[in-house]
């Protein structure tokens, strides 16, 4: 899951081309090409570059998000580091995530991926349409390459009701033809969730993508299904 990261002074749209400098690293270098011919790969320790929010976790040890802009929080892993504020991803279809997490990182010829992140921020429309439009948004763009246009295939949106805000959860999955895949680091079949609430100030999102194939290296684990599911239960109005 390639990501590009960019100021907030500069947000350009995503792209599948990643820029290094979000985490510090090292790490244990994978040297030659396996069978399928995959490039050598770094798998990359995280470095939190945040501290997380001082709230208490509603599960022990865990980090907590608050996005003040869109009024709502979350909960992190641990393991998973924290970006600097200033970074943001931007969907395809204009929505500005911030508050940026990653798992998994790992360095690979020259650019950096990851196995899974997480974001927030505001979208426009009810939290059902804006989840759904979302989730496709952003899963076309990480596993779509200049080769081909990845197949995503949309969830129903599931209402939520969390701390008296009502919403909506859609999953996206994301796959391309593995063979067709020009870029031989990334991973080629993954998924988008976005959680959506309805605020007093419009409607909130938290996004979280994982890779769901180990394709670029086996050293850089996925994420668990356990702890993807924590982290869209966690989302929750704040205050």
């Amino acid at each position: 899951m390639p990501r590009v990261r960019t100021p907030r002074a500069a947000v350009t749209a995503i792209s599948l081309v990643a820029v290094t400098g979000l985490l510090t690293a090292v790490a244990l270098l994978v040297t030659g090409s396996d069978d399928a011919g995959t490039p050598p790969a770094t798998a990359v320790a995280p470095t939190k570059t945040r501290s997380a929010s001082p709230g208490t976790p509603r599960t022990p040890g865990w980090q907590v998000v608050d996005d003040t802009a869109a009024g709502l929080r979350y909960e992190v892993p641990p393991g998973w580091a924290l970006a600097p504020e200033e970074e943001t991803l931007e969907s395809s279809n204009g929505v500005e995530l911030g508050h940026l997490a990653d798992f998994g990182t790992y360095l690979c010829q020259g650019a950096e991926y990851g196995r899974a992140f997480s974001g927030s921020g505001t979208a426009e429309g009810e939290p059902a349409t804006a989840a759904a439009e979302l989730a496709a948004a952003i899963a076309a763009d990480q596993y779509s390459d200049g080769s081909q246009t990845a197949r995503v295939t949309l969830s129903r949106p599931t209402p939520v009701v969390r701390d008296g805000l009502r919403g909506a959860v859609v999953r996206a999955d994301a796959e391309a033809t593995a063979d067709d895949v020009a870029d031989r680091c990334a991973s080629t079949r993954g998924t988008v969730t976005v959680v959506a609430l309805a605020t007093p100030t419009g409607t909130a999102v938290v996004v979280l993508g994982a890779d769901t194939e180990p394709r670029g290296t086996d050293r850089a684990p996925l994420a668990s299904g356990e702890d993807l599911r924590t982290m869209t239960d966690s989302v929750r109005p704040l205050g």
